[in-house]
């Protein structure tokens, strides 16, 4: 049971920071085939993968007072449901015309930025959750870095979650990360290489 005080609170979901106790929901929500169907890396292989993981979210909280949260319906405290929010930054973006399975190979922009992260349990999807606590971290997180432009990197087959980040508001560029997902912003298509 999580007894630690939420950072936010929605109509139906307690959010907080993540803690080493975390650890066994990292592993179940990021080790599941099926939350990984759109990950370039598949699911998390070790428990060592978890805690460098873990280790590096609650250190982006230390440095930047801003990061990814640890999600629980709040009728349900026992129960880890995912894991949303933003956290700083570097996103690398393919250069040229080449084709999206061709942008991990040769250079990239590298632009600091807010990125949006979402990943639940199957038995929650479908529910409106990860937009409820995407929505929020987002209210919560972008006042703390204003001067930082907030992105997605979505993959074209992943319909669900180009749906969420349409509904939050991001738009696509028409640019690729190294990997090959696409890049979607909140604001205006360009902000992200187009530095002013």
């Amino acid at each position: 049971m999580i007894t630690r005080e939420p950072v936010l609170r929605t109509e139906r979901l307690s959010l907080f920071r993540p803690e080493r106790v975390d650890l066994a929901a990292v592993l179940a929500v990021h080790g599941d085939p099926e939350t990984n169907r759109h990950n370039p890396d598949g699911p998390m292989r070790s428990s060592e993968q978890g805690e460098r993981w873990l280790r590096g979210w609650i250190e982006d909280w230390s440095r930047d007072g801003v990061g990814y949260f640890t999600v629980v319906r709040t009728s349900e405290p026992t129960q880890v449901i995912g894991f949303a929010g933003l956290k700083v930054a570097t996103v690398g973006i393919a250069r040229g015309d080449r084709p999206v399975d061709d942008a991990h190979e040769g250079p990239a922009d590298h632009v600091r930025a807010l990125n949006l992260y979402y990943r639940f349990r199957p038995s929650s999807w479908g529910q409106g959750l990860a937009a409820e606590a995407a929505r929020a971290a987002l209210d919560h997180t972008r006042p703390h870095h204003p001067e930082l432009p907030a992105y997605a990197l979505i993959r074209a087959d992943n319909l669900a979650s180009l749906r969420l980040a349409a509904r939050l508001g991001f738009q696509a560029t028409g640019e690729v990360d190294a990997a090959g997902r696409r890049v979607h912003l909140l604001g205006v298509p360009g902000q992200l290489t187009d530095p002013s």
